[in-house]
């Protein structure tokens, strides 16, 4: 699998990216699906943008379509800090966890993972200059229905599981609903349930965790494209230009 329409890289605090980042936060977990208050702050460019005490134990992402720059989505992984993790403070956890190795100092969280509006589109819209809903490709279908992988959220998580190996993070948590974790699930990410759904948040979630060794062993057994998408390093081409 090759990274088709989207370029995925880390931005770092103070560059243009970074207000781009942050903006774009804003206008789809504030504005559009009033999740989170907004914080009342601005980018260097005076637009609004999202932000919370997290941002500052976390690294951050971005993809942007090829053809155009724009922004098509984020997230951020919040790192092992002496806060906790976010999903710490709004759901509850079951313990103990399913994995015995999986301590506070080896635990991030896939937090603020969004795919912008304009990129939320169907496999049916090809010849469109966008796609890559991730809730309408995710799962694998037979040539002519919908055979192609969800580019977009697939490179996303590659920038996880990399960042994984990196750092010695070996699970994550996340916050997801039932859907989108099924869909996961299916596209063979080993998603386990480490708690009650919340009911408090529309839509209801509960909170996952997952092993990057588990991952790599659920998708060697059943996708080894993707696993190798996955374990493939971006290429001197896909890296972009600096916007700091």
């Amino acid at each position: 699998m090759e990274t088709v329409y989207f370029t995925f890289y880390e931005v770092i605090p103070g560059t243009a990216d970074f207000d781009d980042y942050l903006e774009a936060r804003y206008l789809v977990f504030c504005e559009e699906l009033g999740r989170v208050d907004a914080p009342g702050m601005f980018s260097s460019r005076g637009h609004p943008i999202e932000t919370d005490p997290y941002d500052a134990c976390s690294r951050h992402f971005i993809a942007r379509h090829k053809a155009s720059g724009v922004v098509a989505g984020f997230m951020r992984i919040i790192m092992p800090n002496e806060h906790g993790l976010n999903v710490e403070q709004r759901y509850v956890i079951d313990q103990p966890l399913p994995y015995a190795g999986a301590t506070a100092d080896k635990i991030g969280e896939i937090s603020r993972l969004a795919v912008t509006p304009h990129f939320r589109r169907r496999h049916s819209d090809q010849g469109k200059p966008i796609q890559g809903d991730p809730e309408s490709e995710m799962t694998l279908k037979t040539e002519g229905v919908r055979h192609h992988q969800p580019e977009l959220v697939l490179g996303m998580y590659r920038e996880v599981y990399q960042l994984c190996r990196q750092t010695g993070l070996d699970y994550c948590m996340a916050a997801m609903d039932n859907l989108f974790s099924r869909l996961l699930t299916r596209l063979g990410f080993p998603f386990v349930a480490v708690g009650p759904m919340n009911p408090n948040v529309q839509p209801a979630r509960r909170v996952y965790i997952i092993s990057a060794t588990e991952m790599e062993r659920m998708l060697g057994a059943r996708e080894a494209t993707i696993l190798q998408f996955m374990q493939t390093q971006l290429s001197p081409s896909e890296e972009p230009a600096s916007q700091a």
